[in-house]
């Protein structure tokens, strides 16, 4: 009996991939990047696929093509595809292409000025020039603890500022904890997958923030509207990973919202931070290791450790593993982490696939375990240079009882150190 009712779910798979809708694209399009010449837009289609962007001066002559983008299963089924050979400031009018037809909504977007073209020998040789830019932060679409699912700021947004600025700041707190359970196995089907790719597998939390971001573009129609229009930057501030996360770079700090930082960066490098320039691009390590009790060594064999630049890379933080790990709610500030669940720091590359760390494990077991990656960069427009800075993810934790306390940062060395430099150059 067994046997035939594995065999009737197995038919039922089969069936259901081959009855399919053909890819679409379910969210996007955004823009980002942008810069006098080029923009990049963001899509997220039903499947691993591809997408183009048609691109002209007139809506109604979408002359210029771009190269496809490729979307990945592993980044949640999301792309990106740049514009180039753009004239500054002008406006430009696209639309996403799949399989040479039209999806989602066409967009628009206003090219920043020219330094070139701005120049005179005489009056401005440094080809200076004006812009607009906005910024905002903190858009609550929770009705729990927010004005819930409309979108006031983004209302006025739209109708007053969409078709003046040539860019936009989003500083920090783009969506809130919504979604954060979605099991990776109802996410796998909805995908049509065989089996779940490395990044789920590995960390099936991300999933609920994957999730959470497309609640916030499908519900946020005001919002959707603006990143359709008006290209964008992005940092993240706390609720991007889990409310109040502190203490991200705390060595031997232990807390289930402390060590989510990568999962939630990760998340949001595939949402937003593709929008971004970054000084170091390298995505977020996550793999599983083995920890000895007693013992200050992890283990990975899948993972040649030679070959990560563990100088600029954050700490290493070991999962805390439960299903409520990026839940923004109280009652799941417990110890029910896995035991080895901390902050460590990376002492020593005993090997390709040995490392030493600051403190030993308290239990023996294979864990999740992930190293921060810079997430900070700059861009400039005319003569003002843009710092975008992580502020949780190098973060010691604060003192309450000491504000003053030498040696603490929200940058960490790293970015400050690059943030100083850079300011002198």
């Amino acid at each position: 009996m067994l046997k035939l009712v594995s065999l009737f779910t197995v038919t039922l798979f089969l069936q259901a991939q081959a009855y399919r809708d053909p890819i679409r694209l379910t969210h996007g399009p955004m823009l980002g990047k942008p810069t006098s010449s080029s923009v990049a837009v963001w899509g997220r289609t039903s499947e691993p696929g591809e997408f183009i962007v048609k691109f002209g001066t007139e809506p109604s002559q979408l002359a210029h093509s771009t190269l496809p983008a490729k979307t990945e299963i592993d980044r949640d089924n999301t792309g990106v595809a740049n514009l180039i050979g753009l004239k500054g400031d002008t406006r430009y009018h696209y639309q996403i292409f799949v399989k040479d037809n039209p999806h989602g909504l066409p967009g628009t977007f206003l090219t920043l000025p020219s330094a070139e073209e701005s120049r005179n020998p005489k009056h401005n040789p440094k080809g200076l020039f004006n812009f607009r830019f906005e910024v905002g932060s903190c858009a609550n679409q929770n009705p729990l603890h927010g004005i819930g699912h409309r979108s006031p700021v983004y209302e006025n947004l739209n109708q007053d500022w969409a078709d003046k600025t040539h860019f936009h700041i989003m500083n920090g707190d783009w969506l809130y904890e919504e979604l954060r359970t979605y099991p990776s196995e109802a996410w796998r089907l909805i995908q049509g997958q065989d089996a779940l790719p490395p990044t789920v597998k590995t960390m099936p939390s991300i999933v609920g923030v994957w999730e959470n971001y497309k609640l916030y573009l499908s519900r946020g129609n005001e919002l959707a509207q603006w990143h359709r229009n008006v290209p964008s930057y992005f940092t993240f501030d706390d609720h991007e990973l889990v409310n109040d996360i502190w203490g991200s770079a705390e060595i031997g700090k232990r807390h289930r919202r402390t060590v989510f930082r990568d999962i939630g960066t990760r998340a949001w490098f595939d949402y937003l931070g593709w929008a971004n320039p970054v000084e170091h691009p390298r995505r977020v390590h996550a793999a599983r290791g083995k920890m000895t009790a007693g013992s200050k060594l992890l283990v990975d064999s899948s993972t040649d450790f030679t070959k990560l630049p563990i100088d600029r890379m954050g700490t290493l933080h070991v999962h805390w593993g439960t299903p409520e790990a990026g839940v923004n709610n109280l009652k799941f500030d417990n110890d029910d982490g896995h035991k080895n669940s901390y902050v460590y720091q990376i002492t020593k590359v005993i090997d390709a696939h040995t490392l030493e760390l600051h403190m030993p494990a308290k239990v023996s077991d294979e864990v999740t375990y992930s190293i921060g990656r810079s997430s900070f960069g700059k861009f400039r427009v005319a003569n003002c240079e843009f710092f975008l800075l992580d502020t949780r993810g190098s973060r010691d934790m604060h003192d309450v009882a000491n504000r003053g306390k030498e040696g603490v940062s929200m940058l960490g060395k790293t970015q400050r150190e690059w943030l100083l430099k850079s300011m002198k150059e």
